[in-house]
C-alpha cells in the first residue's frame, strides 16, 4: 500500500467536503484560507491558503491558491471565477496562467455542464490544450446513510414534496408554494414542507429583482398545506426528506443539486426541472420527476438576459415559468397520489442512485488513488491523463444491473409532451 500523504484542502462551511475524501487513508489536513471576495468581488476565484509543513498537495476547490506549487482544483461552473473581472484584463490572464501551469496537475468539473461552461469559457484561450489535457469530470460525494425506506409502506393517500434551498427563488421554491395552493384549488391530498431562509433578489442571478415581485409567493407561505421551517441543521433536513414522497428541486439554476442527490439517498425521488447539471442523474419516470425547461447551448435555462432583471419583461417571463413548472408538477404528481406501486421504483431508484453514483466510500477511494498518482508527478512535466485511472464520473444516470428500466411504457407516468421549438434552443425533460 502507498504512504499516507498530507493533503491540504479549504477548511469552508461544507463546499469542500462534496469533492474530497470524506474518508480517507491520507491524512487531510483543513487548512484556514483568506477569502479575498470579502475584500473585492472581483477577487473571488483566487485565494491564499494557510501554510504547512510537508504537505504532499493541496485539493482546491473553485478559488485558485496562489501560494501552492502544486494542487489539483475541484470547480462547480467555471474556472476562474472572474465573474466581475474584466474577462481579457491582468487579473484574468493571471488567473488563467496559474491553471495552465504544470503546478496545477488536475482539473476536475463537477459535473459535465460544468466541463461545457469551462471550455466554453476558454475556447479563446491560446492554452486551451494544456487545459483540456488536465481536464476530467467527478461528481459530488456524499454521506448515504444506512437505513432502510422510512416510506416503505405508506399509502400515499398525501403527498408529502419538501423543499430545501436558502435560495427560494432561484431554487424552486416559488414552484413549491405554487403546487401547494393549486392542490387547495384542486382538492387534492398534497402537503409541502419549505426549508428556505427565503433570500431572493438582489444578487442572486436568476431572480427578478423588481420590487416586490416576490411577495405573492412569500405570502403563499401561509396556507394550510404549507409549513415553513426557515434554516434547519442538515439532520433535520434528512428526516424531512426522509419522510417526504419527494424532495423538490424545480431550479432556474445551479451549478449541481447537492439537496436533491441527499433526497435520493433517501430514498425519496426528485421533483427538479432538467437544467445544469440535474440530467446527469435525474431520469424522468426513472428515480424522479423532470420537468422540461428551454436551455441555451451550455443547458442553461433560457431567459430575457440576466441585465434585464429590473425590466418588466424579465419578471413576467419568471412568473410564467413558475406558473407552467407548476402545473406540470400538478400533473404529474395526480398519477402518484394513492398509488403505491409507482411510487415504490421510484423510491428504488433514486436510493440506487444515489449508492452508485454519489456515496462517499468509492468516491474516497478514487481521490485516494489520485492524490498517491499525482504526490508521484514531477510539476516540471505536463499533465498526462490516464484514460483508465484518471476516468470521468458517467454523462447520465447508468441502468440498474439485471433490472428493468422503469419508463412510462412500463407502468410509470408519461413524460410532458412538448410543442415544435424555436431554432437553436433545446429542451430537455
Amino acid at each position: 500500500m502507498a504512504k499516507s500523504l498530507r493533503i491540504a484542502v479549504y477548511n469552508d462551511k461544507y463546499p469542500t467536503s462534496f469533492v474530497t475524501p470524506r474518508v480517507s487513508r491520507h491524512t487531510i489536513l483543513r487548512k484556514r484560507f483568506l477569502p479575498f471576495n470579502l475584500v473585492s468581488s472581483k477577487l473571488e476565484g483566487v485565494t491564499l491558503i494557510e501554510p504547512a509543513l510537508s504537505v504532499d498537495l493541496v485539493h482546491a476547490f473553485n478559488r485558485i491558491p496562489v501560494n501552492s506549487s502544486k494542487f489539483i482544483i475541484s470547480f462547480e461552473s467555471h474556472l476562474p471565477r472572474q465573474f466581475a473581472l474584466r474577462k481579457r484584463g491582468p487579473m484574468a490572464r493571471y488567473l488563467a496562467s496559474r491553471i495552465a501551469n504544470p503546478g496545477c496537475r488536475r482539473i476536475i468539473a463537477l459535473s459535465h455542464f460544468a466541463r461545457r461552461c469551462f471550455l466554453g469559457q476558454h475556447a479563446d484561450n491560446p492554452n486551451v490544450s494544456l487545459l483540456t489535457d488536465k481536464l476530467m469530470v467527478r461528481h459530488p460525494n456524499i454521506v448515504v446513510p444506512a437505513v432502510e425506506d422510512a416510506m416503505f409502506e405508506n399509502t400515499a393517500e398525501e403527498l408529502v414534496l419538501t423543499f430545501v434551498g436558502a435560495h427560494f427563488g432561484r431554487k424552486g421554491g416559488c414552484v413549491a408554494v405554487k403546487i401547494a395552493e393549486k392542490a387547495i384549488e384542486q382538492n387534492l391530498p398534497i402537503r409541502v414542507n419549505i426549508v428556505s431562509s427565503l433570500q431572493v433578489g438582489g444578487g442572486i442571478w436568476t431572480d427578478p429583482t423588481t420590487p416586490g415581485f416576490f411577495d405573492q409567493y412569500i405570502k403563499l407561505l401561509d396556507l394550510k398545506n404549507v409549513q415553513h421551517y426557515g434554516a434547519l441543521p442538515n439532520h433535520s433536513v434528512r428526516q424531512l426528506l426522509r419522510n417526504s414522497h419527494f424532495g423538490i428541486l424545480a431550479t432556474f439554476g445551479d451549478t449541481f443539486g447537492y439537496s436533491a442527490i441527499e433526497s435520493m439517498s433517501e430514498h425519496t425521488p426528485v421533483l427538479g426541472t432538467g437544467v445544469c447539471a440535474l440530467p446527469e442523474f435525474l431520469e424522468d419516470g426513472v428515480n424522479g420527476i423532470s420537468l422540461p425547461m428551454r436551455l441555451n447551448d451550455l443547458g442553461n435555462w433560457w431567459n430575457p438576459g440576466y441585465n434585464s432583471r429590473g425590466e418588466a419583461k424579465f419578471a413576467q417571463y419568471f412568473q410564467d415559468e413558475v406558473e407552467r413548472l407548476a402545473c406540470l408538477s400538478m400533473e404529474r404528481l395526480n398519477t402518484y397520489i394513492g398509488q403505491p406501486k409507482l411510487m415504490a421504483p421510484l423510491r428504488r431508484q433514486a436510493r440506487w442512485t444515489a449508492e452508485t453514483m454519489f456515496a462517499a466510500e468509492p468516491a474516497g477511494a478514487f481521490l485516494d488513488a489520485l492524490y498517491d498518482r499525482v504526490a508521484l508527478e514531477r510539476t516540471k512535466e505536463p499533465v498526462q491523463l490516464d484514460p483508465a485511472l484518471d476516468a470521468s464520473s458517467p454523462e447520465a444516470l447508468p441502468l440498474e444491473p439485471d433490472k428493468q428500466k422503469i419508463s412510462p411504457r412500463h407502468g410509470g407516468p408519461p413524460a410532458a409532451s412538448l410543442s415544435v421549438l424555436p431554432p437553436r434552443m433545446a429542451w430537455r425533460a
